[in-house]
């Protein structure tokens, strides 16, 4: 029953993405201006992270099956300018088990990585911050580890305010707090009780002291984009989407300007090994 289940799974998510099911969709007050499909040598390295850095948007991806980590380097019409194979040093996997990548953020001419540690199935215990060097994707040499009680569940995503100079982070599911740590020190600040539970947190990032988060929903084509005020722990959801193939998990978030009007940058994860990033833009009533 289960390699007949898998079967059809995998043929659906085959057709799905093939032909598509209906079309991308966005709730009201927002617009899908453009979408790019990266080809699979791209992907590799996309399917996690997505940041800017006013020039160049940043990507991560992993493949945990065969413990690859990758960084990437785009223009603003998402054409690779530059790719970093196997990021994460070989003494972190032999050490903890290090083998994922996910939603990434950059400051002051680096990329924090947020990097997961699973030893022997025992769930992801070791929880880092590696830098990189925006020019060059190398890693720095520079980590922080965030291991701690409150990261019991990995470090799925990190988020940067530029402005005031925190970093912001989470476990993945069951999260009742957003995490707040100095930005020049990675000291742990406070944690910031929410007014409700959340699940399945893939990305995050401030824009305008709001932390808008990527919620992935399960076996769902539609996703949400949740809205937090660091001020209080209120979420509201800021829009959903709906996307045309089947079960695509969305990841990291990215917001910030451009000039054709898009302010919501989105990673999504078709599951055969393909990217899309999505640019959304807010319209006017």
């Amino acid at each position: 029953m289960v390699k007949i289940a898998s079967f059809f799974t995998t043929m659906l998510l085959i057709f799905s993405y093939l032909f598509g099911f209906g079309s991308s969709t966005v709730s009201e007050g927002f617009e899908l201006v453009r979408s790019e499909k990266l080809p699979s040598t791209a992907s590799m390295f996309s399917g996690q992270g997505l940041c800017y850095d006013e020039e160049y948007f940043y990507t991560s991806g992993s493949l945990t099956f065969i413990n690859f980590t990758g960084l990437a380097k785009f223009d603003e019409n998402m054409k690779c300018i530059k790719k970093q194979a196997n990021a994460v040093p070989k003494e972190f996997y032999e050490k903890y088990g290090s083998n994922h990548i996910g939603g990434i953020d950059c400051a002051n001419g680096y990329i924090y990585a947020p990097v997961e540690g699973n030893i022997d199935g025992e769930g992801y215990l070791y929880n880092f911050i590696l830098l990189y060097d925006c020019e060059t994707l190398e890693y720095t040499g520079t980590y922080y580890d965030l291991t701690s009680e409150y990261l019991t569940d990995g470090i799925p995503w990190c988020a940067i305010d530029r402005e005031n100079g925190y970093l912001y982070t989470s476990k993945f599911d069951d999260v009742t707090e957003i995490l707040q740590y100095d930005l020049e020190t990675m000291n742990f600040v406070k944690a910031i009780p929410l007014d409700e539970e959340l699940d399945r947190l893939q990305g995050g990032s401030v824009y305008d002291g709001i932390l808008y988060l990527s919620y992935d929903v399960s076996d769902s084509t539609t996703e949400q984009v949740l809205a937090v005020d660091l001020t209080d722990g209120s979420v509201s959801v800021e829009f959903t989407r709906s996307l045309p193939n089947y079960d695509n998990e969305a990841e990291d978030i990215c917001v910030y300007p451009l000039a054709d009007g898009t302010l919501f940058h989105l990673v999504d994860y078709d599951k055969l090994i393909n990217t899309n990033i999505n640019h959304y833009k807010p319209v006017s009533e």
